[in-house]
């Protein structure tokens, strides 16, 4: 028997805007978003700017009589994890996903396909309970769910939905029936399943049905423009195709039958438990934790093959990443030229606060690296609550850092799973280079500091490559805030979120 519901209206909930989701749409809403963030009045200059780049029509509104794309369409970035949602953080803020995508160091079909993949119910977009959702659930245990969130992890709710369609597809080849489904199917099947090991029972329910057997009946009602906007959010991807108008079918793309070994790694990795985010109540707290867990860059996800640029210029909107290009100190002066680090403004906020978000400056929308920007000034700020001294120099190192007697020279990188080990290696030879160099100038003790903005687990072997092989610390980002990986206590001391 296919499995029942686990909560009556039991749905995959998704923006109905995801249709109108391209790359370009996507680059100049998160682009105006980051860029006018800080004006009196955001939505204004961010509806004119898209009107005037006709990325949106003017959609003037009944109620206020103004033109209001943005607050149709904001959601497609909160659901996409690069927009932290503003019922959560009231400033319009870019996750840093959303700043990577912003640098170019992640294209569009790569961060749509990482994106699907992380999807996850119960998440922190969808928390609400809508009126709908509370007559279903009327008279049941779940009647008195505090959010749509909360009801989905009571019920035991833990699937990715791309993740078990990719298995679904990949299962029906297995079983010698055509690898594709329709958005009936979708609905009727797919939509049913709430962990992702039911991909086996429903690729069997779905054979049988196609040879005769038993067929599901439609779930209707929410269900159906959901199964739509999913099969729209998925052709956004590099693993899928849809072919036809009148009845889509959903296949493996190209890319996807040719890579397919890989993208079982990836998704074996995802189904593991602790990967995902689980409400611990209904406070936007959680919520917080939500958008900063998915709008990252996860470093622990196997790397994602090369994604080819199925739309060419459009992948990188607003032109690819360059590295930074520093001077070769070794053949000039030869000698780091440090100045007091003037971008943090010191805000009495205690140091558990300190995240990714609550130092963000929408004034670095015109920088080349913003997230790397983003990065130097949580590790300043986090310093500097702490009586560190914290100094730059813009030719070479990032920061350096004395406090207590010691120096700490920290080397920033954004980094991708696809940059990741190009990134280290540069980082390495840098901090090494700027370490030679201070050894000239300083006799105090000193501490060489990788910062990567992004999050790993603790056993990927980069921790234990920096921390015990090389003697060096590492700094990432957990749920949006600063962590620290070392040996040394003055490193914990300093750079962790919370304080001793």
């Amino acid at each position: 028997m296919f499995p029942g519901l686990p909560y009556p209206g039991y749905s995959w909930r998704i923006t109905h805007h995801m249709g109108r989701v391209t790359p370009e749409h996507v680059y100049h809403i998160l682009w105006a978003a980051n860029r006018y963030s800080n004006n009196q009045d955001p939505a204004t200059d961010i509806n004119h700017y898209l009107i005037v780049n006709r990325q949106l029509t003017p959609n003037v509104r009944t109620d206020s009589g103004q033109p209001d794309g943005w607050r149709d369409y904001q959601q497609i970035l909160s659901e996409l994890g690069l927009l932290y949602s503003l019922q959560v953080v009231s400033k319009i803020t870019a996750t840093p996903l959303g700043l990577s995508l912003l640098d170019g160091s992640l294209g569009f079909s790569e961060t749509m396909t990482l994106q699907a993949l992380r999807m996850q119910y119960p998440n922190g977009q969808h928390v609400g309970m809508s009126a709908a959702q509370a007559s279903d659930l009327a008279g049941s245990s779940y009647a008195n769910s505090e959010s749509f969130a909360m009801l989905q992890s009571l019920a035991g709710v833990m699937i990715r939905p791309t993740v078990l369609i990719w298995r679904l597809l990949r299962r029906l080849k297995e079983l010698s029936t055509p690898a594709e489904i329709t958005i009936d199917e979708l609905e009727s099947y797919a939509m049913r399943c709430f962990r992702n090991s039911d991909f086996v029972i429903c690729a069997a329910a779905i054979s049988a049905a196609r040879t005769g057997g038993p067929v599901l009946p439609r779930m209707g009602g929410r269900q159906r423009r959901n199964a739509q906007d999913w099969f729209k959010f998925l052709r956004l991807t590099a693993l899928f195709s849809v072919r036809g108008s009148k009845n889509p079918k959903l296949s493996l793309s190209p890319f996807g039958n040719m890579h397919a070994i890989e993208i079982d790694a990836i998704c074996s990795a995802l189904e593991e438990p602790t990967t995902f985010w689980q409400p611990g109540d209904a406070s936007n707290i959680e919520r917080l934790r939500w958008y900063s867990q998915f709008g990252g860059v996860d470093l622990s996800i196997p790397e994602l093959p090369p994604v080819e640029l199925t739309q060419g210029d459009h992948e990188f909107v607003g032109g690819a990443e360059e590295e930074e290009a520093k001077l070769d100190l070794g053949t000039t002066e030869g000698h780091l030229q440090l100045r007091e680090f003037n971008g943090v403004v010191f805000q009495a906020n205690p140091v558990s606060d300190l995240s990714i978000h609550s130092i963000y400056k929408a004034d670095l929308t015109l920088s080349a690296h913003r997230l790397h920007d983003q990065m130097v000034l949580l590790i300043a700020q986090t310093c500097r609550s702490r009586g560190a001294a914290v100094f730059d120099d813009p030719r070479s190192v990032d920061l350096l850092v004395m406090h207590q007697g010691r120096e700490f020279i920290i080397e920033v990188k954004s980094v991708t799973p696809r940059n990741f080990m190009a990134r280290l290696r540069y980082a390495l030879g840098q901090v090494l280079h700027y370490d030679f160099l201070r050894a000239r100038e300083s006799a105090l003790p000193r501490r060489k500091v990788i910062a990567l903005a992004a999050d790993l687990q603790d056993n990927f072997w980069p921790v234990e490559f920096l921390n015990t092989h090389l003697d060096m610390d590492l700094l990432t980002l957990k749920a949006g805030k600063l962590f620290i990986h070392s040996p040394a206590t003055s490193s914990n001391e300093l750079f962790s979120s919370s304080p001793n």
